[in-house]
């Protein structure tokens, strides 16, 4: 009889088999996320991911959940950081890329396909935590007089040129001499600029 794992060693155990699954899902669609297709990734017994999960509904909503909850932690823990709203907004830039790039098929999964079991309490309370950290490095900005926006809707604008240029990084798209990052630090640029104190029509 296989010995019983502690707390520990099942929830890294639960993290292995959503990033498989993650994997699964994001390279040949969500057809291919089975518990068989699981079990042999994972190098374990075909009934064992059901120790785990009940169902591959289960698995997916909760790849979202730890995801969101592993990235919202590591742009918190960027904006932490020491230094202005400027340089911890880079922070969070380089945090949020790091993330995309280190688990591509989290990222992807988190946000290329839709949540279809949006009332669980878990998946929303992660997304919730993710929408906050996302405006909060702008929210500093304006704290320190050094833009002035509504945080929510500059932080998304951010957001959204910033996950424009992680795909195309991705997808190999972007122009040469660029990555991520440098591409960011441009359009950000002129987003900040524009929300500057005094500067009209932002």
């Amino acid at each position: 009889m296989p010995r019983a794992l502690s707390e520990q060693e099942a929830d890294a155990f639960r993290d292995r088999l959503c990033r498989v699954a993650a994997r699964l899902y994001v390279d040949e669609g969500p057809g291919a996320v089975t518990m068989r297709r699981i079990a042999a990734g994972l190098g374990c017994g075909t009934m064992t991911p059901y120790r785990y999960f009940a169902n591959k509904e289960q698995i997916v909503t909760a790849i979202r959940t730890r995801g969101l909850h592993r990235f919202s932690e590591a742009l918190e823990r960027a904006l932490a950081s020491p230094g202005d709203g400027r340089t911890r907004s880079r922070a969070v830039r380089d945090a949020y890329i790091a993330f995309a790039r280190g688990d591509t098929a989290t990222y992807r999964l988190m946000f290329e396909y839709p949540e279809t079991n949006r009332d669980d309490p878990a998946y929303r309370a992660a997304h919730q935590r993710m929408w906050r950290t996302i405006a909060a490095h702008v929210e500093v900005m304006v704290a320190e007089g050094a833009v002035e926006a509504d945080a929510p809707i500059l932080g998304h604008q951010v957001w959204a040129a910033l996950h424009g240029a992680v795909m195309l990084e991705i997808a190999g798209l972007l122009p040469e001499g660029y990555d991520a990052a440098s591409l960011h630090t441009r359009t950000a640029g002129t987003l900040f600029d524009a929300a500057r104190p005094g500067r009209h029509g932002h």
